[in-house]
């Protein structure tokens, strides 16, 4: 039975309770100890005046002292303020964070897995074929379908984590958006106008071009994100990488086209030479120096945690003014999808406790609870020095509340650009390691390390043509794809 089946019954019995509450006693609710307000009254309210009632349709957390254990890369000192917030809230619960390096992140998940320890909420990293095959995933479709709050997440996002289409099994946890980066002081030297914040994607093209200016050393644009990432999401209105539709991966649309048109702009020379490079040296003096900082590109294609950076004293004193810009709408699109790094978590299958440890994921992720604890953290966190743990708030937030986005704008500089970024950031769509089965494989053993061998320096290369092979990598993406779905089912 589909997802959208058990809605339906779901609905109608929701209705039936409704029909059966209003025939009956309307004195009921007076009764003193009665069992059917349990619901309310989600724990002891010592230490919190506030109480701690659940939203409507979630079973009550328990009242037993319990410990619940969780593992994030988020930084520390906001995870320590968020797990302190959380157990105020429920005293009966503590809390035990697994400080681990994120540098073989999913290797150290399964050393813990292995002695029975892996923690009761967990954020895996990049691949999700890992906990797949590892059955490391909780089944929270019941506790995410009942919980009001669940309405509340970005659209682009509510139904991430149903990777069978069924079963919620991981959720969102963390977002930040692919950020195009223009220098507008660069601009207005060549008296280029900015472009609009409702830009498209040919214009960027054109930009580019209009910005390459090789007897000045100008080139218009570096990439740390991907023109082939970003083309088939926006062009495309796809909602996942290379022609993903909901059903089925597509290459040979957007995706050839992309890689073709980014291949074409580094042979013409409009991409900056790559790092390390006997280009770089050529045209920088220093085949080490990041592109960025050298103050002669024009676009710098990177990703939202960048902003803090080029804030700093080594851009302003070179005369480099990046603002930020999303990536542009295509011309034909009639969404606003923007391709964007999403961090996934979810609760262990092995948990005794996944009615709290759904609780402690949410409140990490994308709870409005825990985003007041997260921007108060943004906002106060303090180091022993005196000086802020955070100068720039540490992602976006995954609900579509406005008195959460307002008072995250507050923490960004006063320009203009940043209310139109904002403005238009509210359709992220996740990248595939994470969100799709099969999807990290296939790049592992097909589309970096196959028989065409790195596709992309391929392409750039002149070894291959991206239309003469989308078709046959578009059959083993999706091949790739059921073969991860088959191990889903346990």
């Amino acid at each position: 039975m589909t997802r959208k089946s058990w809605l339906l019954i779901l609905s109608v019995l929701m209705a039936l309770v409704l029909v059966v509450s209003g025939c009956g006693d309307d004195g009921a609710a007076d009764d003193g100890g009665n069992d059917s307000n349990a619901e309310t009254d989600g724990g002891s309210d010592e230490g919190n005046d506030e109480g701690t009632d659940e939203p409507a349709g979630l079973p009550p957390m328990t009242e037993e002292d319990i410990t619940l254990t969780y593992a994030s890369w988020q930084n520390f000192e906001l995870q320590q303020f968020l797990a302190e917030k959380f157990m105020e809230k429920y005293p009966n619960i503590t809390v035990e964070l697994h400080q681990l390096e994120q540098e073989g992140w999913n290797d150290h998940l399964t050393n813990l897995a292995s002695t029975g320890d892996l923690p009761d909420v967990f954020w895996y990293l990049g691949n999700v074929d890992v906990p797949i095959r590892n059955m490391w995933l909780g089944d929270f479709t019941e506790l995410f379908e009942s919980d009001p709050e669940s309405d509340m997440i970005l659209d682009t996002l509510k139904d991430q984590g149903y990777f069978d289409g069924e079963r919620k099994m991981a959720a969102p946890a963390g977002y930040l958006p692919y950020t195009i980066f223009l220098d507008e002081n660069l601009f207005k030297a060549q008296n280029v106008e900015m472009p609009s914040p409702d830009w498209t994607w040919n214009e960027m093209i054109d930009l580019i071009k209009t910005m390459t200016v090789p007897e000045e050393g100008i080139f218009g644009y570096n990439t740390f994100t991907k023109l082939v990432t970003m083309g088939p999401i926006v062009n495309g209105d796809n909602i996942g990488e290379f022609g993903w539709d909901g059903e089925k991966y597509d290459l040979t649309g957007w995706w050839d086209d992309s890689l073709a048109l980014h291949a074409e702009l580094v042979r013409n020379g409009n991409h900056s030479p790559f790092f390390d490079t006997d280009e770089a040296e050529a045209a920088f003096g220093d085949r080490l120096l990041w592109a960025a900082s050298s103050g002669r590109v024009a676009m710098q294609m990177d990703a939202w945690w960048t902003v803090d950076l080029f804030k700093t004293d080594e851009f302003v004193d070179k005369g480099i003014k990046w603002v930020p810009y999303v990536v542009p709408k295509g011309d034909e699109a009639s969404t606003e999808n923007k391709p964007a790094f999403v961090d996934f978590g979810s609760i262990s299958a092995a948990t005794e406790h996944p009615r709290e440890a759904y609780e402690l994921l949410k409140f990490f992720g994308w709870g409005l609870e825990g985003w007041d604890a997260k921007l108060e953290a943004f906002e106060t966190l303090t180091r022993e020095d005196g000086t802020k743990v955070f100068t720039h708030p540490d992602g976006l937030p995954i609900v579509d509340d406005a008195a959460t986005w307002d008072r995250l704008r507050q923490l960004l500089p006063e320009e203009q650009y940043y209310d139109d970024f904002l403005a238009r950031a509210k359709s992220p769509v996740p990248l595939g390691g994470a969100a799709m089965p099969g999807f990290q494989t296939f790049l592992d053993e097909v589309y970096f390390g196959g028989e065409y061998g790195d596709i992309e320096a391929a392409a750039i290369n002149g070894d291959v043509n991206p239309y003469d092979i989308s078709a046959d990598l578009t059959e083993k993406i999706n091949q790739y794809h059921q073969q991860a779905l088959d191990e889903l089912f346990y």
